[in-house]
């Protein structure tokens, strides 16, 4: 099909709200092409987009596991950079916030531990005016939240992985299924594998049981209580509300900034 209107709705769509559910990129899609076929469509785009060191991505949430359509750069800097309209005391806030998600054993930032942030800053940042700018990135995808609890958010995951990879290396973890770096994790508590929560998901509904890819650990090893596959493969619930935010944990890697 040549490449016309519809495909440039599409990606002024998806550019527009940065992330896009994937839910809704199919009724856009079927809106204007008349059929589903995304793969198609995407392809399609993102054939016209290589020349400008741009592209639309695949990217499932780590929490819920939904999946987003993402447009970003394929020449990733290794520094993060947001727009100007932030002040350097927010940037600060959500680079800290970056940091305790990437070093912490659990994948989050409580939102206790964000806002007593604020009162260590270089530059102040009062709590209320803290609140509305996590808000902002949960709406704009850079953080998830729930449960007063933040994750990464699918588009740091994409636009920010080479800064990840360069600042918090030694922190990193991959899943053993897909093999890709992940932020927060199901981790058996056999062989303390780390397994995306949709990949182990996906792993269970095609092998029929509730077991460890690597080691095999099974639920009924685990839990003889449950049929819950979080029980099997469970996080670490070390997840304290600290008020002291200015000494690291000891517990964390060394980085590099």
């Amino acid at each position: 099909m040549v490449y016309g209107k519809e495909h440039k709705k599409v990606l002024q769509s998806i550019m527009h709200e940065g992330a896009m559910d994937e839910n809704r990129g199919k009724e856009l899609i079927s809106k204007l092409f008349g059929h589903t076929n995304t793969v198609q469509v995407l392809g399609e785009i993102n054939a016209k987009l290589v020349p400008l060191h741009m592209i639309i991505k695949h990217i499932n949430c780590e929490v819920t596991g939904q999946l987003y359509w993402v447009w970003t750069s394929t020449m990733q800097d290794k520094v993060a950079s947001f727009h100007p309209e932030f002040s350097q005391a927010e940037l600060a806030l959500l680079r800290n916030i970056f940091s305790e998600i990437v070093t912490s054993n659990n994948g989050h930032a409580s939102s206790t531990w964000c806002l007593n942030l604020c009162s260590s800053l270089n530059q102040k940042l009062t709590k209320a005016n803290a609140q509305e700018f996590l808000h902002e990135m949960v709406n704009r995808k850079w953080l998830f939240c729930k449960d007063g609890k933040y994750y990464m958010g699918v588009r740091s995951i994409v636009e920010l992985l080479q800064y990840f990879k360069d600042t918090y290396q030694e922190n990193l973890q991959t899943c053993i299924l897909c093999k890709q770096i992940l932020f927060y994790a199901k981790k058996c508590d056999q062989c303390h594998t780390m397994t995306h929560v949709y990949c182990l998901k996906n792993y269970a509904m095609t092998r029929g049981n509730s077991e460890c890819p690597n080691c095999h650990y099974s639920l009924s090893q685990h839990d003889h209580s449950s049929n819950d596959i979080n029980s099997a493969m469970d996080i670490d619930k070390s997840d304290s509300e600290i008020d002291e935010v200015t000494e690291p944990s000891h517990k964390r890697s060394k980085r590099r900034h």
